[in-house]
This record gives C-alpha cells, structure tokens and sequence, in this order.
C-alpha cells in the first residue's frame, strides 16, 4: 500500500521528513501525473464510479465544511503530514493552525465565500485518489462593512478556479494529503 510517508519520504518518531513542504506537494503532484493510467472516473454526480466514490464524497465533506465555515470538519478533513496552496496563500500551509487561519480569513467575511464543483475527474490507485478539476467561488466584492456602517448586502463575484486534490484512505476514511487551487486563466 501507498502511503504519504512512501510518497514524500517522511518517517515516523521524529525521525526527520523533507525539508520544505513545497517538496512534498512536487512528490504528490508527480503521483499525480503518474496515474494518468489507472482507472478513470467521469465527472462527480450521480454517474461517478464506485472505486473514487467515498473519495468523491469526502471531496463533497470538505467543500460542505468549508462553506459552513466549520472548522473542526475543514480540518480534520486534513491527514497528519498535508500541504494546501492557493493563490490567496503567500506559501503552502502544513500546520492545523495554518488552516484554521486559512479559513477563519473567509469565515470572517459576511457573507463568507462559498466553493461549488463545477466538475472533477477522478484517478485511483490502491489507497491514493487524485481529483482534478473546477470550483466556481462566489466571494463578496469589499467585504464586510466598518462596524455602524449599513449594513448593504455586497455584491457577489464567480472566481473560477482550478484544483488537483490528492487523498488518501487511512481505515475506512479519506484524508487530504494535497491541495492546490489556483485562479483559473
């Protein structure tokens, strides 16, 4: 079985792992394009196959958590060793208090951002899925009002953005190893 450890050469009991996450997330990605072989998945709705199904569904529990802004979800979605990039993020996020921030940042906006998935395909191998695919994001355009301000409802903006997803199954759960969303062009 693959495991994020055989993937990116981390060790377990404080032996040392790769020195920057930035490593970390090259090893997935290339993982990633190395599957472009095994089985493949149409887009995410009722047709998706059985082998990405829980995968698929854990993607769908992790853009839920998200746009509830629920934390504990958001992050226990994420497995022990993880790396999330977007284009909001300066440089990858690799600790559970990096992704409360990251959400909190959302969060804190009214209304908060909301992902949707546009589409996803799916490719699976043993243990490890890689998604890839489009959200469409709605975020507000100015944000949340001074205090004693109006409250006026702000406009809403779609931000198309790109993802590649890598989960992996611990048990009977799936984890987030990788995550990156970019802005699509």
């Amino acid at each position: 079985m693959m495991t994020f450890a055989r993937i990116t050469g981390a060790r377990a009991h404080g032996v040392p792992r790769l020195a920057t996450p930035t490593l970390a997330l090259a090893s997935l990605l290339s993982l990633a394009l190395s599957l472009a072989g095994c089985e493949t998945t149409p887009p995410a709705g009722p047709s998706a196959s059985l082998g990405a199904g829980s995968a698929t569904q854990a993607h769908a529990r992790l853009i839920d958590a998200y746009n509830q802004c629920n934390e504990a979800a958001f992050v226990g979605a994420f497995a022990p060793l993880f790396t999330l990039a977007t284009s909001n993020t300066k440089q990858p996020v690799t600790t559970r208090d990096g992704l409360q921030r990251y959400l909190a940042s959302g969060c804190g906006s009214r209304p908060n951002p909301t992902a949707a998935l546009v589409q996803q395909s799916a490719r699976v191998s043993g243990a490890i899925t890689v998604l890839a695919g489009q959200y469409r994001f709605r975020v507000p355009l100015g944000g949340t009002p001074a205090p004693g301000a109006p409250a006026a409802a702000p406009q809403m903006i779609e931000v198309p953005q790109n993802f590649t997803l890598v989960l992996e199954r611990m048990g009977e759960r799936w984890f987030v190893l990788a995550h990156h969303v970019s802005v699509a062009p």
